[in-house]
């Protein structure tokens, strides 16, 4: 199994590829992660070029072309001579720099490289912003928050096109996800896909009982869980801040992905608190054909509750259950 994993400088992806390739040993598997950049470098080293990451986007784009070809072919060598090992290869897809999209991979890139599928992890601005500052290579750059944003969308643009075309899978995944999610995907692909929505609005009331249900629904289901990414950070900055404002569209485009990597919607309403996502989320899966289940532990609700839903549940216990049962019929079909 070969993952092309991209995301923005300074999201700290290690973090969730590390604790997944960890996991994977304990279960006696061997997953290895691999830095297109830093083979970069090694070849910039053969050739007596003084590169460092600082100064990789300063070169000739001929120069970088030729790096990057060099570098993928010795990975992709490195991936023949063990052929029992899984891969994930970190790199870029792109890059924000000086003020605007500087391109590194394309569809051409991957034809000797062909990853099973792809992945882009997301951070936050803020996140990525402090760790940036730690980081010697980047401390020239000067990117701010909003380019860092824009840096973000360009990275899981990029990462869509590129996937789409070659008929793969782009999954968005959250820096804070469970690393069982990253895990799943790569040892057990065929495993039932789940978006969990929920209000985030009474997230200190309900929020003990909401991770208790997930839990209990990844020992059957990779589930992609919104909550790996806070966005809510952002607020500090006022209403009218553009940093605000594009959080909020990445906010719901994100949620979007993630339910349409899915195969279906489950809704976790314990409390009626009101929430305009759960609202929006659920119309989107429902109108593009995915199953949608509610859970709502209560007796009174407007006709309204039910339109956009596949089936409602007044009890946990009834919802896994039925994700059990689809997720037995899909291993059954992908069994033919």
């Amino acid at each position: 199994m070969i993952v092309f994993s991209t995301s923005v400088a300074g999201s700290n992806r290690i973090s969730i590829e590390g604790r997944a390739a960890q996991m994977a040993k304990r279960k006696g598997k061997r997953l290895k992660i691999i830095n297109l950049v830093d083979e970069m470098l090694n070849v910039a080293a053969e050739l007596n070029e003084n590169v460092t990451p600082n100064t990789l986007l300063r070169l000739d784009k001929k120069v970088l072309g030729v790096m990057k070809s060099n570098a993928l072919h010795r990975i992709s060598d490195k991936i023949k001579k063990d052929p029992e090992v899984d891969y994930i290869i970190d790199g870029h897809t792109a890059f924000w720099w000086k003020n605007g999209p500087v391109n590194l991979l394309d569809i051409g890139d991957f034809k000797e490289l062909k990853p099973d599928f792809f992945i882009t992890i997301i951070s936050t601005a803020n996140q990525m912003e402090s760790s940036l500052g730690r980081m010697k290579e980047w401390k020239d750059a000067k990117l701010d928050m909003y380019e860092l944003m824009l840096w973000s969308e360009l990275e899981i643009y990029t990462a869509d096109l590129i996937s789409d075309t070659l008929g793969k899978k782009n999954y968005l995944i959250g820096i804070d996800e469970d690393p069982l999610t990253l895990y799943n995907l790569i040892y057990n692909p065929d495993m039932i896909k789940v978006y969990t929505s929920f209000s985030m609005e009474h997230r200190k009331k309900s929020y003990k009982a909401l991770s208790s249900f997930i839990n209990k629904l990844r020992k059957i289901a990779i589930v992609f869980d919104p909550r790996s990414v806070d966005l809510s950070a952002y607020k500090k900055y006022g209403k009218d801040s553009r940093i605000v404002q594009i959080a909020a569209n990445q906010t719901v485009r994100r949620d979007y992905h993630l339910i349409d990597q899915s195969n279906i919607v489950v809704i976790h309403l314990s409390g009626l608190v009101y929430s305009s996502g759960v609202d929006s989320e659920r119309m989107h899966a429902h109108s593009t054909g995915k199953k949608v289940f509610l859970y709502f532990p209560f007796n009174k609700y407007s006709p309204f509750t039910p339109y956009f839903v596949d089936k409602m549940f007044n009890t946990e216990k009834e919802v896994l259950a039925k994700v059990k049962e689809l997720a037995a019929e899909l291993k059954s079909r992908k069994g033919k």
